[in-house]
């Protein structure tokens, strides 16, 4: 009997830079499927790292998207509002075109407002695709919400690159945050919350291993408040170079104004750092308060604060969520089997292999 025939799969996605979610997930995906046996390309959303839309990015991606002529399936990656117009929607009907059968890989963390506005142009958009797929039951009730119908298969966690901890490190506490510099990312609201941290902890440390356009901005608020020399600015860090990070922290620490399925959160989880975070978006979803983790009220410095030097000031407590969220993110872990990642895609997409 002759061998399976190699898939070739586009992805069509933002890839890095920017290293953010979206776009590191894109490139855990290729590599992943990759692995599985497929033959990957890659068609760049963002191939200046630029955030916004430009004209040459667009006039780019629809001469890259000539390959679909080839693939046997195509992943389109999503966000909202002009970015899926663009860069999703369009390929969306490319495929279509082209009778490539397509998988929408929504993302979006304003998908709610998002929807309310343009909810009728999405569905329009989105007829095309075999599935839209989210990673989490957050966007896949709010897809619910609006009529529309989403599978859930959660991000790719990389749990081999994280230590397992046991317990709180000795030493100093030491708060840790991998978010990008932006400001949906909240990372302003963590340093005006460390001053607090910082007076009921005189040794506490914060280490932000992100970049962005908020950095001079946030560097020069850390330097306006108590405690701003104990605010350490790393820069990107690379995914496989977070190890020390985690294994040296007290607690990983999310600040943001909205969220969707931040698997930063759910990395925190399984390698053993208890997490505060703000309860916005799916961030509930992912943590059971005082159960899971810590959760408190977006936007508000001094809640945050609050609840961080609370859980500082009973590590026991903070040891015991910690084992229980280790336990509870196995279900955010997806059971992919023995086809692996491309497999379960496959079969939302009706493809037999």
């Amino acid at each position: 009997m002759p061998p399976p025939k190699e898939l070739t799969v586009a992805i069509v996605a933002p890839f890095p830079p920017p290293p953010a979610g979206m776009t590191l997930q894109a490139a855990f995906l290729a590599d992943v499927l990759a692995r599985d046996g497929a033959r990957v390309v890659r068609v760049n959303t963002n191939p200046y790292g630029r955030r916004k839309p430009r004209l040459p990015r667009f006039l780019r991606m629809l001469r890259e998207l000539e390959v679909l002529r080839a693939c046997d399936l195509a992943l389109v990656f999503a966000g909202s509002y002009g970015s899926f117009f663009a860069f999703s929607a369009v390929p969306l009907a490319l495929a279509a075109r082209r009778g490539v059968p397509a998988l929408v890989m929504y993302k979006g963390g304003l998908a709610r407002p998002f929807f309310r506005r343009w909810g009728w142009l999405v569905r329009r958009c989105l007829a095309s695709a075999r599935r839209v797929v989210v990673p989490g039951r957050f966007l896949a009730g709010v897809f619910e919400e609006f009529g529309m119908e989403a599978a859930v298969v959660p991000d790719i966690i990389r749990t081999d690159e994280l230590p397992r901890r046991e317990g709180s490190p000795p030493g100093p506490p030491v708060l840790f945050n991998p978010r990008r510099h932006v400001p949906v990312c909240g990372v302003d609201v963590l340093v005006r919350a460390f001053a607090g941290v910082a007076a009921a902890f005189p040794e506490a440390r914060l280490e932000l291993c992100g970049d962005g356009p908020e950095r001079r901005r946030l560097e020069r608020l850390a330097a306006s408040l108590p405690g701003g020399e104990r605010v350490r600015f790393h820069g990107f860090v690379p995914p496989d170079a977070l190890r020390p990070f985690y294994e040296r922290a007290t607690l990983m620490v999310n600040a943001n104004r909205d969220d969707n399925h931040p698997n930063s959160v759910l990395e925190a989880m399984a390698a053993g750092l208890p997490v505060v975070a703000t309860a916005v978006g799916g961030v509930p979803f992912l943590i059971r308060d005082g159960e899971t983790g810590f959760l408190c009220p977006p936007d508000d410095a001094d809640a945050l604060a609050a609840r961080i030097i609370a859980a500082l000031a009973n590590p026991a407590r903070a040891t015991a969520v910690a084992v229980h969220a280790r336990q509870a993110v196995q279900e955010f872990i997806w059971p992919y089997g023995r086809d692996g990642h491309l497999g379960v895609l496959l079969q939302l997409a009706g493809i037999r292999h």
